[in-house]
């Protein structure tokens, strides 16, 4: 991993304009993705509102069948956690399928669902481990104080997805390459953040349907807000010229 001693600065406004242009022009094969995700992560509710419907069934009481499940939570609770750590797990594989499939789309390349879901194996451990690494840290930040942790889910923010686009890479390298291209743009990775979270709650309200689109941006954000930082963007890209690119010497 190559050091550098400037400062990348990252522009909002061309980075949200960029993602919506590529979601726009990929917007399909990203909805099926979005799609697969979110059914993954839906089926620990899923599982909850079966065993609900075949207590009130039995019961043909909507109070007495919640009661029931109340008593019974303790057990059900660990089924029910155990169930979500399996689809969290499970959901790796199409999120890391999404990442290089934005990577891609961020290059100007066509990207190929086929060949990435193929690919999708490729450093899917170790995928895992630096997201469970990244939550750890961002927890015990949390822990600590909010602020601390606040601090450490942006320094650290880009280590998964390094990750997954580069598998080749140490654990120590993709904490290290966050850590490094995330110095003096916090305010602005805060800011994306932000905005990115609105975005998704207003996709939330839009009957739920709506946040498979700003999911769909949202990833596009990510990538392009990495490519930039990391100077990646700064390879022959579709769109993505020096002008959106300004390098400041520290």
């Amino acid at each position: 991993m190559e050091t550098t001693n400037n400062v990348r600065q990252l522009s909002i406004d061309n980075n949200l304009s960029q993602a919506w242009g590529l979601t726009k022009k990929h917007f399909l094969v990203f909805l099926l993705l979005m799609i697969i995700i979110l059914i993954i992560g839906g089926i620990p509710s899923g599982i909850q509102y079966v065993d609900y419907m075949k207590v009130l069934a039995t019961t043909g009481d909507p109070a007495l069948a919640q009661q029931i499940l109340m008593e019974t939570a303790a057990s059900t609770q660990i089924t029910g956690a155990i169930a979500t750590i399996i689809c969290v797990i499970i959901q790796l594989y199409p999120t890391i399928v999404t990442y290089r499939m934005a990577n891609d789309a961020a290059k100007g390349e066509k990207p190929d669902l086929t060949d990435r879901l193929k690919d999708g194996f490729r450093g899917l451990g170790f995928f895992l481990i630096v997201n469970i690494l990244f939550f750890i840290c961002t927890w015990l930040g949390m822990i600590c104080c909010i602020i601390p942790g606040i601090f450490l889910v942006v320094r650290f923010f880009f280590a998964p997805i390094i990750a997954a686009l580069h598998p080749e890479r140490s654990l120590k390298e993709c904490f290290a390459q966050s850590w490094q291209i995330t110095k003096g743009n916090f305010w602005n990775l805060f800011l994306l953040g932000i905005i990115a979270t609105f975005l998704n709650i207003l996709g939330l309200i839009c009957c739920c349907v709506g946040v498979l689109v700003t999911s769909i941006i949202t990833y596009f954000m990510l990538i392009l807000a990495y490519r930039t930082l990391s100077g990646e963007a700064e390879e022959k890209t579709e769109d993505f010229t020096s002008e959106n690119l300004t390098v400041v010497s520290e």
